[in-house]
Parts: C-alpha cells; sequence; structure tokens
C-alpha cells in the first residue's frame, strides 16, 4: 500500500493491513451483456418452412419471406441487420392479415361502377 505522507520521497509499507475498503475502477460497469443465445439467421429455406407451418401458414408465404429477405441480404431498410428471424416472420404474418383484410373490402366494392345516372352537365 502508498503512503502519500509530506516527505520528499515515497514510503511503501508492504506489510501495514487496512480495515479500509479498497476503491475498484467502474469503468466497465455500464458495459451492456452479450446475450448469446439470439437467434440467429436460418439456415435455409425448410427451417422458415417448417416456423411457418408452426402458425399453420401456407408454405408459398413462408416461400415469400425467405426469398424477401434473403434478396435484400436479411436487413431491413436495407441498413439494419436482422437480429431475430423469427420476429420478422410474426411481423410478416400480422402484415398478410392486414393485406387480406383490405383486399378483401375493395374486391367486393367496385368504386369505379356507378348504378347513379349522372349530368355532368350541371354545375357544382
Amino acid at each position: 500500500m502508498l503512503i502519500f505522507d509530506t516527505t520528499p520521497e515515497q514510503v511503501v509499507n508492504k506489510h501495514d493491513t487496512s480495515s479500509v475498503q479498497a476503491l475498484v475502477s467502474n469503468t466497465n460497469i455500464n458495459k451492456q451483456i452479450v446475450n448469446n443465445n439470439k437467434t440467429k439467421l436460418p439456415k435455409n429455406e425448410m427451417e422458415v418452412i417448417s416456423f411457418f407451418k408452426n402458425k399453420k401458414w401456407p408454405t408459398n408465404e413462408a416461400k415469400k419471406f425467405f426469398n424477401h429477405y434473403q434478396a435484400i441480404g436479411w436487413k431491413i431498410g436495407g441498413k439494419i441487420k436482422i437480429e431475430d428471424w423469427q420476429a420478422s416472420a410474426n411481423n410478416w404474418i400480422l402484415k398478410a392479415n392486414e393485406f387480406e383484410t383490405v383486399s378483401a373490402v375493395s374486391q367486393n366494392k367496385d368504386n369505379l361502377r356507378t348504378s347513379k345516372n349522372k349530368d355532368y352537365g350541371q354545375p357544382l
């Protein structure tokens, strides 16, 4: 232990014990813990297909998902690498449900045809 005194030379007392708590550096106290249990990218298309089958979704939708993300390098927005492909697949399924409801509504209602006889000669 180093003893700081007013003498011009440093004195080292190797055998002196102290009852004072030792100070420890907290430089790395805020370091993030790395989670090694993250789901990596799928090994192949069959892994994605089995995931979609477990969710009771068609094989064709699994192929669309795999081909889409394979083509863009498993990135979101072209910049952010996908950390959990299963979470992305779940979002894909949710979005597919939204598209089905929107397309079902728009197919039942034909917005371009009307049964009214309009007179376009009348001013608004």
